[in-house]
């Protein structure tokens, strides 16, 4: 970064979050996990079908999955579980067109479809992240229709997209520049790659912090991780100073390392991931 973007960003930050996110762009726009994500699906050969979840109901819903030329794990990707958190809903949408190298993607961008539709956190039952209780039944219609595709695919990593109105450790009950994660996840070498390649140094109270999740609560990921054994993620941008398109980038960073950390993405990396993909090779 030279000095004069050095300069605009430290006046970004005075002047409001347009300006930060257009000083840390360039730095979105080369990042080679999310470009090797992207790569034409002429050169791998991957398959794609999308079905709809909750057919003839008002929460119909659409299910991409892509399945990759060669043998991988199964992720499962989630955005929009909170009708208002743009970030989830818009990446999970481009994921639909991503192109894995190994094993086989599942995206539900509109996870909670009549609360994106409204632009409200919560659908018609309330808050849909808390109708998957542990070793029972999930409480609703949609939380049922959801957790049945789950466990018919039966990921081995879950991947839960989401955003917060603060940042973690900062801001009193917000839980936003987090990435909570079971125990055997990459939550550490995620955080840590984000924050060398992503956040600019102007901006140290959004670096990434990862954090074990133990405790039991009703979310859709905590369920899939205690029932079928799933790796699994819940990520947390923020609202804070960022605009719209800062968290989907860093959202769309996040995701596509969740697919490189666990063998999806074939890539040289300049990182020190401790990656399936290296672990495979």
């Amino acid at each position: 970064m030279n000095r004069r973007t050095v300069l605009s960003a430290g006046g970004a930050l005075a002047a409001g979050m347009v300006t930060v996110a257009a000083a840390a762009s360039q730095t979105f726009r080369t990042d080679s996990f999310v470009s090797a994500a992207r790569a034409s699906a002429t050169a791998n050969g991957g398959e794609r079908e999308t079905e709809r979840l909750l057919p003839g109901t008002e929460h119909e819903t659409p299910l991409h999955a892509i399945d990759a030329p060669a043998d991988g794990p199964t992720v499962m990707v989630f955005g929009g579980i909170h009708g208002d958190e743009y970030n989830g809903i818009d990446v999970a949408n481009e994921m639909a067109d991503w192109n894995p190298d190994a094993g086989t993607l599942v995206v539900v961008p509109e996870t909670n479809r009549v609360a994106v539709e409204n632009e409200q956190r919560e659908g018609i039952d309330g808050d849909l992240n808390r109708m998957f209780p542990l070793d029972r039944e999930p409480i609703t219609d949609l939380a049922r229709g959801i957790w049945d595709a789950v466990e018919r695919y039966d990921p081995d990593i879950v991947l839960d997209l989401h955003r917060s109105l603060g940042i973690f450790g900062l801001h009193d009950r917000y839980v936003g520049q987090a990435i909570f994660h079971t125990p055997d996840a990459h939550g550490d070498n995620l955080a840590t790659s984000l924050n060398e390649d992503l956040v600019p140094w102007y901006m140290p109270a959004h670096r990434f912090v990862a954090r074990e999740s133990t405790q039991p609560s009703p979310l859709l990921f905590k369920k899939a991780a205690h029932e079928l054994g799933s790796t699994a993620y819940l990520f947390e941008t923020t609202r804070f100073m960022l605009d719209r398109s800062t968290k989907n980038a860093f959202t769309r960073a996040a995701a596509a390392r969740v697919l490189a950390l666990h063998g999806l993405l074939e890539m040289e990396t300049d990182t020190d991931m401790d990656t399936d993909t290296e672990v495979a090779r």
